[in-house]
């Protein structure tokens, strides 16, 4: 199961630094960033990604939005590709749901 993070910052005052410790606490628990505004996280099941859903809820900012979406991985693994190329994690885990560092 993947736990994907999709931040909309606001212009308003304060924002970038609420942002900013919302995007260091994310990159600090395991999260990637695969696009500017949008992390995603393996997590084992949907009682571990409740319990990142608490956690991100401590750290969210109280202007702008922040998103959280749980997808299966046969979800995640019917992303179509339209430019690009798959990026490291996706080249060496593939379907398997755990990674080795």
């Amino acid at each position: 199961m993947r736990l994907m993070v999709i931040l909309s910052p606001t212009d308003k005052w304060r924002t970038k630094t609420e942002y900013s410790r919302l995007k260091k606490f994310l990159q600090k628990d395991g999260y990637i960033r695969i696009a500017p505004e949008v992390y995603i996280r393996i997590v084992p099941n949907r009682k571990a990604s409740e319990k990142h859903y608490r956690r991100i809820e401590e750290y969210a900012p109280e202007t702008g939005v922040v998103r959280l979406l749980r997808l299966t991985e046969k979800q995640f693994n019917n992303i179509y590709m339209v430019t690009g190329e798959k990026d490291y994690q996706e080249k060496t885990v593939g379907k398997n749901c755990h990674i080795m560092l």
